[in-house]
């Protein structure tokens, strides 16, 4: 089976590529910041299922999330559908979707695409929100709070929650040894 990973080299890209790469009977199709839109069709053109993990969670301008995060899940689509690869799809999405910023509106409007896509071609349109994310390659005060805590407290840092609201124990605003 040919699968393409899009944000491949991402975190969540780099692991699942891994593991995809230790199991007998795939290939791993890899898709990723720097490759072209040609470079993208031709990987669908062999593609047998699709892990669309590629997005922007941090951009230099607020417009680029909808560009990385809907744009890019529409492009992928349409040239799935052009090529009549109607096979399925996978897409990451966060928690955020369920907020109203531009991240998280970007994020649901991704999300709704892929849902309206499988629709029409009858095909598995899968939508999976990560609440948080650890593990190889996960970097502290980027994409993981476990990353982030366990940096912390390696360095004798305050571990924070900056939003209390969502805090259950006051106690980890308290400096470490307090």
């Amino acid at each position: 089976m040919k699968v393409l990973v899009t944000g491949s080299n991402g975190f969540i890209g780099r692991n699942l590529c891994v593991t995809l790469e230790n199991r007998e009977g795939m290939e791993v199709l890899r898709f990723d910041v720097g490759q072209s839109l040609d470079d993208l069709k031709n990987l669908c053109g062999k593609a047998d299922f699709v892990f669309h993990l590629a997005g922007v969670n941090r951009p230099e301008k607020v417009e680029e999330f909808r560009t990385g995060n809907l744009g890019l899940t529409e492009i992928l689509l349409s040239i799935l559908e052009e090529q009549k690869r109607l096979v399925p799809v996978v897409l990451s999405s966060s928690t955020q979707a369920l907020l109203d910023n531009p991240y998280g509106r970007s994020k649901r409007q991704a999300e709704d695409r892929v849902f309206e896509w499988s629709r029409e071609n009858r095909v598995p349109g899968i939508v999976y929100r990560f609440p948080n994310v650890f593990g190889k390659w996960c970097r502290p005060n980027y994409n993981s709070v476990v990353a982030t805590w366990c940096h912390a407290i390696a360095h004798g840092e305050e571990i924070r929650i900056d939003d209390p609201q969502k805090n259950p124990d006051p106690g980890l605003h308290r400096p470490r040894g307090d």
